[in-house]
């Protein structure tokens, strides 16, 4: 190796080091009196979540550089932020951990909410926009996936002793393993709810006609439901039942498979590592179906694309987190 080349090492080396040194300097020289204490945090995926946000001029206010996030989180005069995670659930963490940890943060008070679009069911009051207000996050990736006997898609739940203390297999929602399912904090929910009582939501002409081919509702709704997290692209009646399956048994039956997403998990896992996990909402607007339209199959939706209304599900997700934000500014007023 050329010397030039051992001190290119050294310098990144150092360059690292510092770096690595400077925040807990940093975390050091900042009195708890000059921390940014967020009334609320609102969690975007992709930039048609996050431009659904940036194209309210309120939030130009204020620009934060906080170390891990992928974009500067924007924030209003009100405490309001807005920030951009990357999909997935893994991006999800980091970002949540990131705002968690960050020296110049103070969020043991602030409300996080994930705002955005989710793949909902063919069910009759189920339109395209609406709006589910989510009671349950559960987990699609653990426990078994498989290819049964008789060549159909089959799931089974993950073995006891892999998520809870023996003689306790039932308590899916007590575990740091696999970080199963999750209840949403049932007050802040409630609250949720009443706040978006009587919101109006939008519609389109492009909804209207993919309600039309699913014989589904064509008015959008809020409703309260549970949204199962995983980070691949599935469709089909197979899937579904699965789905149906996983959340009736995390939920004990409490709840019933709504909407899929792909980061409200990884949100609400480490909000629950820092004992937050009772400041988190999920609020999610209907973009598509997670079932081919009749006459369809799954390789064709594959190869055609599915369909969507994507745009509508966005502005609906941001009517109703803006009427649950309006409600939690005027209760800390």
């Amino acid at each position: 190796m050329k010397k030039n080349t051992v001190w290119k090492h050294m310098m990144l080396c150092g360059a690292v080091g510092f770096s690595w040194m400077a925040p807990l300097a940093y975390a050091q020289a900042i009195p708890a009196a000059a921390k940014m204490r967020p009334k609320v945090i609102v969690l975007t995926a992709f930039p048609p979540e996050w431009q659904a946000w940036t194209a309210q001029k309120s939030f130009q206010h204020q620009a934060l550089h906080v170390p891990g996030l992928i974009k500067p989180m924007i924030c209003d005069s009100k405490g309001v932020c807005v920030t951009e995670t990357g999909e997935g659930e893994i991006n999800a963490a980091v970002t949540v951990t990131s705002l968690v940890k960050d020296a110049a943060l103070d969020v043991k008070k602030t409300i996080f909410i994930r705002s955005g679009i989710a793949g909902g069911v063919d069910k009759e009051d189920s339109a395209l926009g609406s709006v589910y207000i989510n009671s349950w996050v559960i987990s699609w990736a653990f426990g078994h996936h498989y290819l049964s006997d008789q060549k159909q898609l089959a799931w089974s739940p993950p073995g006891c002793a892999d998520y809870a203390t023996p003689g306790h297999c039932g308590n899916y929602t007590q575990n740091i393993m696999e970080n199963l399912a999750y209840k949403i904090n049932p007050a802040l929910l409630n609250m949720a709810v009443n706040a978006s009582a009587h919101v109006a939501l939008e519609n389109s002409a492009e909804a209207k006609k993919l309600d039309k081919t699913f014989a589904i509702s064509a008015v959008p709704k809020v409703m309260v439901g549970a949204t199962i997290t995983g980070n691949d692209f599935w469709i089909g009646k197979a899937n579904q039942a699965i789905a149906e399956q996983i959340v009736r048994r995390y939920t004990h039956g409490e709840a019933k498979y709504t909407n899929t997403a792909m980061e409200d998990l990884g949100d609400v896992a480490v909000l629950s590592r820092f004992g937050l996990a009772d400041h988190y909402l999920s609020i999610r607007g209907i973009s598509d179906v997670d079932v081919p339209p009749p006459g369809k199959t799954e390789e064709e939706i594959w190869k055609t694309g599915d369909l969507y209304a994507s745009a509508l599900a966005e502005r609906n997700a941001v009517i109703v987190t803006r009427a649950v934000i309006a409600h939690l500014l005027k209760g800390a007023a």
